[in-house]
């Protein structure tokens, strides 16, 4: 497949599965569109403020999911400003290239600059420094956490707390081979499947997928070992469930701090998409972000 016909592909497949606009008054904190310059590219971002005083306050770096090959939606907007609101907070969504026409590795350079970038320049943005974390869904946790795995290799920041919705951790796995025997005729979970083998093709060649950037799982010990306290969400109605739990653990015998959860009646994407056990997961996220807060933040 050349370049152009990704495209088009890639195009056919944005199309797909949009989500109903969100009512009037949903998004309580709208965000401001700036734009950064980070190594190779300008990389826009999304910024909530949600801070209610004058003192540096925290920040959460944001990255949306879609399977490399889609942007950020209004469902991330309301996210984001969740976050911003409950925990007082700065947001950066971060709007990160996409595949086919940047692919594989440019989304995770762009991702470990621009939290390097944050690090950096925190006094000029009114940043706690010591209180920065990474919130990853789907493909944004796979970037999240490849982003850490870049770190580890050439310090540039610091993270106080790592997020991980329904990561996809192994990349080795043919889709197909993740259906499971009893879903085989399962239209939906065949159709789930072809869609993410869509998404593969268009963000790397196949070769690619035993990079540690890619598959985050192949990462050494000493690598997981020095990823911040980190929370795993899985889902149990998702393909992707298996491999974020095999992460998890992975992470934990490397000597991470790790609470894991599985949201056994959820599917892929329930946290931000709002459905399955979403408000269980949110109040997750809430306990577990909040716990990591000291006294510099609000706690909850």
């Amino acid at each position: 497949m050349n370049r152009e016909e990704k495209i088009k592909l890639a195009e056919d497949c944005r199309s797909r599965g949009k989500f109903p606009p969100l009512g009037e008054g949903e998004i309580r904190i709208l965000p401001v569109k700036k734009t950064i310059r980070t190594e190779d590219y300008d990389t826009v971002l999304y910024c909530f403020d949600g801070t209610k005083s004058s003192t540096e306050g925290p920040l959460f770096i944001n990255l949306h999911g879609g399977g490399f090959i889609k942007g950020r939606a209004e469902r991330d907007t309301l996210y984001c400003s969740w976050i911003a609101e409950t925990f007082q907070a700065h947001v950066w969504d971060i709007d990160y290239v996409l595949a086919p026409e940047y692919p594989f590795p440019a989304a995770v350079y762009q991702a470990f600059h621009a939290i390097g970038y944050a690090y950096a320049h925190a006094e000029e943005y009114g940043f706690d420094k010591d209180q920065i974390f990474v919130l990853g869904h789907s493909a944004g946790g796979s970037l999240a956490a490849a982003a850490m795995i870049l770190n580890h290799h050439e310090p540039c920041f610091k993270v106080k707390g790592l997020l991980l919705d329904y990561i996809p951790a192994d990349q080795r796995i043919n889709p197909f081979e993740k259906v499971r025997m009893e879903d085989l005729k399962d239209e939906r979970r065949i159709s789930r499947a072809k869609m993410e083998s869509d998404y593969l093709t268009l963000y790397m060649e196949p070769e690619e997928c035993v990079d540690e950037l890619a598959s985050v799982i192949l990462a050494d010990d000493e690598t997981l070992g020095s990823f911040p306290e980190t929370l795993v969400i899985t889902a149990g109605l998702d393909s992707l469930c298996d491999e974020g739990e095999r992460f998890a653990i992975r992470l934990a015998q490397a000597g991470t701090a790790v609470t894991w959860k599985r949201f056994v009646n959820s599917p892929h994407g329930f946290t931000i998409n709002r459905n399955g056990e979403w408000k269980e997961a949110l109040q997750l996220h809430r306990r577990f972000l909040g716990g990591l807060l000291d006294a510099k933040g609000e706690t909850l």
